[in-house]
Protein backbone atom coordinates (compact mmCIF):
# COMPACT_ATOMS: atom_id res chain seq x y z
CA UNK A 1 0.00 0.00 0.00
CA UNK A 2 2.59 2.56 -1.06
CA UNK A 3 1.58 5.79 -2.41
CA UNK A 4 3.56 8.42 -4.58
CA UNK A 5 5.17 11.35 -2.11
CA UNK A 6 4.51 8.74 1.38
CA UNK A 7 8.53 7.78 2.37
CA UNK A 8 8.91 6.84 6.22
CA UNK A 9 11.99 6.39 7.75
CA UNK A 10 11.74 3.57 10.32
CA UNK A 11 14.36 1.70 12.11
CA UNK A 12 16.24 -1.16 10.40
CA UNK A 13 15.47 -5.12 11.41
CA UNK A 14 18.95 -6.30 11.91
CA UNK A 15 18.64 -10.13 11.68
CA UNK A 16 16.99 -9.74 8.13
CA UNK A 17 19.41 -7.30 7.16
CA UNK A 18 22.39 -9.20 8.54
CA UNK A 19 20.99 -12.58 7.06
CA UNK A 20 20.74 -10.99 2.91
CA UNK A 21 23.77 -8.82 3.46
CA UNK A 22 25.78 -11.75 5.05
CA UNK A 23 24.40 -14.68 3.95
CA UNK A 24 23.19 -13.97 0.20
CA UNK A 25 25.33 -11.11 -0.73
CA UNK A 26 28.56 -12.02 0.70
CA UNK A 27 29.68 -9.28 2.98
CA UNK A 28 32.04 -9.80 6.19
CA UNK A 29 29.43 -10.06 9.07
CA UNK A 30 31.75 -7.86 11.42
CA UNK A 31 30.96 -5.17 8.92
CA UNK A 32 27.86 -5.55 8.37
CA UNK A 33 27.56 -5.42 12.23
CA UNK A 34 29.29 -2.59 13.16
CA UNK A 35 27.56 -0.73 9.77
CA UNK A 36 24.29 -1.95 11.59
CA UNK A 37 24.95 -0.23 14.83
CA UNK A 38 25.63 3.01 13.13
CA UNK A 39 22.35 2.72 11.29
CA UNK A 40 20.22 2.85 14.66
CA UNK A 41 22.37 5.20 16.25
CA UNK A 42 21.78 7.42 13.35
CA UNK A 43 18.12 6.69 13.54
CA UNK A 44 17.70 6.95 17.04
CA UNK A 45 19.23 10.69 16.60
CA UNK A 46 16.52 11.31 13.73
CA UNK A 47 13.90 10.45 15.47
CA UNK A 48 13.02 13.08 17.64
CA UNK A 49 11.23 16.12 15.08
CA UNK A 50 13.21 18.13 13.32
CA UNK A 51 13.75 21.76 15.06
CA UNK A 52 11.95 25.08 12.89
CA UNK A 53 14.82 27.62 11.31
CA UNK A 54 13.53 30.41 13.21
CA UNK A 55 14.87 28.91 16.59
CA UNK A 56 18.29 29.47 15.87
CA UNK A 57 18.03 32.83 15.28
CA UNK A 58 16.92 34.80 18.73
CA UNK A 59 17.61 38.26 19.52
CA UNK A 60 20.33 38.68 22.05
CA UNK A 61 19.33 41.05 25.18
CA UNK A 62 21.66 43.63 25.39
CA UNK A 63 22.74 43.96 21.57
CA UNK A 64 23.18 47.33 19.81
CA UNK A 65 20.95 47.94 16.68
CA UNK A 66 23.19 47.96 13.49
CA UNK A 67 24.86 51.32 12.18
CA UNK A 68 22.48 53.36 10.33
CA UNK A 69 23.80 53.58 6.06
CA UNK A 70 25.63 56.14 4.88
CA UNK A 71 22.87 59.03 3.58
CA UNK A 72 23.27 59.58 -0.75
CA UNK A 73 25.00 63.01 -1.15
CA UNK A 74 22.96 65.88 -1.96
CA UNK A 75 23.23 69.94 -3.26
CA UNK A 76 25.73 70.72 -5.43
CA UNK A 77 27.99 67.79 -5.71
CA UNK A 78 25.56 65.06 -6.31
CA UNK A 79 23.87 67.38 -9.19
CA UNK A 80 27.15 67.79 -11.04
CA UNK A 81 28.29 64.08 -10.16
CA UNK A 82 31.64 65.83 -8.69
CA UNK A 83 33.60 63.38 -5.49
CA UNK A 84 35.68 64.68 -3.08
CA UNK A 85 39.23 63.83 -2.93
CA UNK A 86 41.30 63.05 -0.61
CA UNK A 87 41.04 64.39 2.79
CA UNK A 88 37.73 65.66 1.76
CA UNK A 89 39.15 68.49 -0.67
CA UNK A 90 37.44 69.08 -3.79
CA UNK A 91 39.62 67.67 -6.98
Amino acid sequence: SFKPGEIKWKECQPKPLTDFLVNEMGFNPDRVQSNIEKLQKAFKATAKPQMRMDSFFKPVPGAKKPAAKRKAATGKDAAKGKKKGFFGKKR
